[in-house]
């Protein structure tokens, strides 16, 4: 079997000199400690996110709240509504059968002695000016 030499490419492998001064470089960077300035600000911005979805979570909680407490007022409201409903039934009923002619002739003649006059008994007045 043959196998073909792989060449060298100058550009893939960075040359010792090259590569030491790049750990030279990075180096510092990832030993540095941040100050408390850079430390401040992206706690400062998560601290602000948490409250504000912790206020965003709350008003949910709160709005889902009111809206049940007012459909259950409005059920009750329904429900007073539908029972005044048939007690103005039941009162139309009652006042028709109370306001029934016979019904207050009957009370008129027994309650009051009233009586239906008779045709010699009535006096025809006239209204002049």
């Amino acid at each position: 079997m043959w196998f073909k030499r792989k060449q060298k490419q100058p550009d893939a492998a960075p040359a010792p000199k090259k590569a030491a001064k790049l750990k030279k470089a990075k180096a510092p960077e990832m030993t540095r400690l941040m100050t408390g300035e850079e430390l401040a600000r992206p706690i400062c911005i998560s601290v602000v996110l948490v409250i504000a979805i912790t206020a965003s979570a709350l008003s949910v909680i709160y709005s889902a709240f009111e809206y049940r407490d007012l459909f259950n007022r409005q059920q009750v409201l329904v429900t007073q509504w539908d029972e005044f409903q048939v007690e103005w039934g039941q009162l139309l009923l009652e006042e028709s059968a109370l306001g029934a002619n016979n019904r207050v002739e009957r009370v008129a003649s027994k309650q009051l002695a009233m009586m239906s006059p008779e045709t010699n008994m009535i006096e025809i007045v006239q209204y002049e000016r």
